[in-house]
Formats: structure tokens, C-alpha cells, sequence
């Protein structure tokens, strides 16, 4: 009776020790199992929050309208104190084309843009007669990136000297320097700054026409 009283109580030892290792093994189951999503979870959000912060940096969707890609005639002008909004003014009897004014309907600072994306390249091939910022076939390329209100800025290079007051006085030239345009809600025009570089540009503007914005203006071809 002793040997099977001592059978029956090894056997229920065995048994416990069995039931007590299945439940330490699904506790740690269950306890790596929390880590890994928690790690999931936390990796997620700064996925997120990038994807966020470049959706609310993006320019904004474009038509075809409003895109700055096609081809633009446009006037530029050396003085960053130019205001060149004058070339849409309404027609009168001194002046019946305010546009092309005295210049005889030669469009000499013809620009094409291409968007993509948030992204705008351009070039100009400065017409025949040349005009105040560059000579006669000088060739200009620019680059730029069009920010969240859809306005457009960046950098330019010139194959020639381009004399800039905002440069100097005197007559300085410069072969390179900054951009910036605002096209109007309908797309079909722009007004905007060709000057030197920034820091050359806003000086001249805050020593003589702080509220100047508009010495390069365009319309779509």
C-alpha cells in the first residue's frame, strides 16, 4: 500500500511539473509577443509622421492651366526697382498696346518651363534685338522648385555677361543669380523678380523700392 501511496503521489508531482512548464512557456510566448508589436508600432509613426510633413510640403496639384510648363513671351529688365506690370495695363490712345509698348513687337526674352512634379526647369534664348538684361542669342537656364502657394523660385545661369544693377552701379556683370514668379489664379500670366543673387537683390530693393516684385512678367505664348 506505502509503494502505490508513493506511486500516485510521484505521478502528481509529474504532472504538476508538466502543467507548470506549459504555462510558463505560453507566458513567455505572450511576453516576447508584446514587445514585438509595441516595436511595430513605434516604427509605423515615423513613417507617418514623414509622410505627413512631405504631403503638407508639396506643391500643389496642377492643371494643365495652371502648370508652368509650355511656353511664355515675357519682358525682363536689369533694375530690380522696374516695375514691369506696366506691360498689362489697359490700352489707351498714347499707349493701344501696352504690352509690346515702343518695342515693335519683338519678343525678345521668350521663356519655356517644364514642370514636373514640384520641380520647374526653364530656358531662354534671348531674341534678335536683345533687350536691358542680356545680349542678342544669349542662352539662359533655370532651375527652380514651385513652393505650397504654387509660386515658383530658384537659381539661373547665363552663357553671357548680364549687366545687373542690382549688382552694381557702375555696371557689373554677373553670369548668374536668383528667380521668382507668382503666376495670377488663371494661369496665363506671371510677374516676378530676375535679379543677381539673393543677398545682391534684396539690398538693392531695401536701399531703393522695398515693395518692388515685378521687374520680369510674362504671358503664355
Amino acid at each position: 500500500m506505502k509503494r502505490v501511496h508513493w506511486s500516485l503521489i510521484a505521478i502528481a508531482i509529474v504532472l504538476i511539473a508538466v502543467a507548470c512548464a506549459g504555462c510558463s512557456s505560453k507566458s513567455g510566448g505572450t511576453g516576447t509577443a508584446a514587445p514585438a508589436g509595441s516595436g511595430a508600432a513605434s516604427s509605423s509613426a515615423p513613417a507617418a509622421t514623414a509622410a505627413a510633413a512631405s504631403g503638407a510640403a508639396s506643391c500643389p496639384a496642377t492643371t494643365a492651366a495652371t502648370s508652368w510648363t509650355g511656353k511664355w513671351v515675357s519682358w525682363g529688365y536689369n533694375d530690380p526697382c522696374m516695375d514691369a506690370r506696366v506691360h498689362f495695363y489697359p490700352a489707351t490712345t498714347d499707349n493701344p498696346d501696352p504690352w509690346e509698348e515702343t518695342y515693335a513687337g519683338v519678343m525678345d526674352f521668350p521663356v519655356t518651363f517644364t514642370q514636373t512634379g514640384c520641380d520647374v526647369t526653364g530656358s531662354i534664348t534671348v531674341g534678335p534685338n536683345g533687350t536691358a538684361v542680356a545680349t542678342a542669342g544669349c542662352p539662359i537656364t533655370l532651375t527652380g522648385t514651385v513652393d505650397s502657394s504654387g509660386a515658383v523660385s530658384g537659381t539661373w545661369h547665363a552663357y553671357c555677361n548680364i549687366e545687373m544693377s542690382a549688382v552694381s552701379s557702375s555696371g557689373q556683370t554677373t553670369d548668374s543669380g536668383i528667380w521668382s514668379l507668382n503666376m495670377e489664379p488663371g494661369g496665363s500670366t506671371f510677374i516676378g523678380t530676375f535679379g543677381a543673387s539673393q543677398a545682391d537683390t534684396d539690398n538693392y530693393k531695401a536701399g531703393k523700392c522695398s515693395s518692388a516684385n515685378s521687374n520680369w512678367v510674362g504671358k503664355r505664348a
